[in-house]
């Protein structure tokens, strides 16, 4: 591998973890911002009477943000096909710099504590969060290859949930100076980022060369071929729609993990808070094993969708058993590795490897300009479905209970598996075909040989 592919892998491995670690710094103070919502300590009418009400808002805040997220992934897939893909991330970032200060920082300076203003601050927060993913999917394809896709994407893609565990480490190092902090420097951090992704990388092999700057001869030279697709266009190619419904599940329960975890510690056992955010990093290091063994192991099957279902059939008995775990620290955080490991594991998959497989499939005929636009419905079908997830957790929990919430989870990868449980079958039957020497072992690109 070349230092240029080394420098592109680390740089945009690094900043989408950064744009993951902003995300951490509601989730992880939401205990003590729901305290100084309820307080008037500072001066400052008290912008909640209860407990139940605070809680809501920031249910409703985490599905604002979602629903705003999923609208602009739509936008900035269709606009990321369109320009330099490394610009719109460095855009991203800076604004998420912005507006993440706007919003956990100034109301606690200047006693400007008034729900529209949190909305509006975070809804802005998710329009900008949303450059990130498709157009650094696209910058990876421009660069790696088909061969070993689903290793080197499966590393890749554990940039998430290395993000998050950093942003739960730093959110807890940080906290004690006060919750504003964590938003101050957060948005320092993805800021600086910023900048070394505009100086560092380039978006494509031949981007030196096309800005007229000899290329080195080594590299290899994506050329884009073909127009950029309609949303409409992208959703009629074979696998698309079945693992955009599959990822709405799938990500709902991923990011209910991310959004809730450490208040649902801090409810349910009265752990710290400052506890509960750095034992919520064991889901994240089961994200990670998930990720990158699953990506290895469908390298060498050959199809993706048998091993997804795999672990999501394991899913439904590791949330099953996480809800019935109990306040003993070592073994939750043993079975919250292996909920990581079967939830958060697949939807990195979906989201990275199966993301540029269905980007690049044969049905596009050579066209790469459809690589940010793919990438954008399928993780923004994933947010809409989130969306709704985090305004009806608080509902449920309320109403029935935490483990209530955990078997609805257990349905909704219930409901994950079937949306793809006929593109499974199909793969089985293909492998099963390849083992007998009927079919060419080549590896078929995923739903991009046959369609639903």
């Amino acid at each position: 591998m070349s230092s240029r592919k080394v420098m592109v892998f680390v740089v945009t491995f690094v900043s989408y973890g950064l744009y993951h670690a902003s995300r951490k710094a509601l989730s992880g103070v939401k205990s003590s911002i729901k305290a100084d919502w309820l307080s008037n300590s500072s001066g400052h009418a008290p912008l909640f009477t209860n407990e139940a009400d605070a809680k809501h808002f920031l249910g409703s805040l985490d599905a604002i943000f979602m629903a705003a997220y999923a609208a602009a992934l739509f936008f900035w897939g269709w606009l990321g096909d369109r320009l330099n893909p490394k610009l719109v991330v460095a855009a991203g970032m800076v604004g998420s710099a912005v507006t993440l200060t706007l919003f956990g920082a100034i109301p606690k300076w200047f006693n400007f504590y008034h729900a529209p203003y949190y909305i509006m601050t975070y809804v802005a927060f998710g329009l900008v969060q949303a450059c990130g993913w498709p157009s650094e999917i696209a910058i990876m394809a421009n660069w790696f290859g088909k061969g070993n896709r689903g290793f080197v994407m499966g590393v890749w893609a554990a940039c998430q949930p290395v993000g998050n565990i950093f942003g739960s480490i730093f959110t807890a190092m940080v906290l004690p100076l006060g919750y504003q902090y964590t938003f101050v420097f957060n948005s320092v951090l993805i800021a600086l980022g910023a900048i070394v992704v505009v100086m560092a990388i380039d978006s494509s092999p031949n981007e030196e060369h096309e800005d007229g700057v000899e290329a080195n001869s080594s590299e290899p030279h994506h050329n884009f071929h073909g127009e950029p697709i309609s949303l409409f266009k992208a959703v009629l190619l074979p696998g698309v729609l079945a693992y955009c419904i599959c990822n709405a599940c799938l990500k709902l329960v991923n990011y209910a993990f991310f959004f809730w975890l450490p208040l649902y510690l801090t409810d349910a056992y009265h752990w710290e808070e400052s506890q509960a955010d750095q034992l919520s990093i064991w889901y994240d290091f089961g994200g990670i094993i998930g990720s990158v063994l699953g990506g290895y192991i469908t390298d060498k099957m050959g199809k993706r969708s048998p091993l997804i279902v795999a672990m999501l059939v394991c899913s439904i008995g590791s949330l099953y058993f996480y809800a019935h775990v109990g306040p003993h620290m070592f073994w939750n955080a043993v079975v919250m590795t292996t909920v990581g490991v079967t939830v958060s594991g697949p939807y990195n998959l979906i989201v990275g490897s199966i993301s540029i497989d269905l980007g690049s499939q044969p049905a596009l005929a050579g066209n790469t300009q459809a690589m940010s636009t793919v990438s954008g419905l399928l993780d923004g079908t994933g947010s809409a479905g989130s969306a709704v997830g985090q305004l009806l957790i608080p509902i449920i929990q309320d109403d029935l209970g935490w483990k209530a919430v955990f078997y609805v989870f257990m349905l909704l990868n219930g409901f994950a598996i079937l949306a793809i449980l006929k593109r499974c079958i199909i793969d089985l039957k293909s492998l099963r075909k390849l083992r007998s020497g009927e079919e060419s072992p080549l590896l078929n690109d995923e739903a991009g040989d046959h369609e639903d």
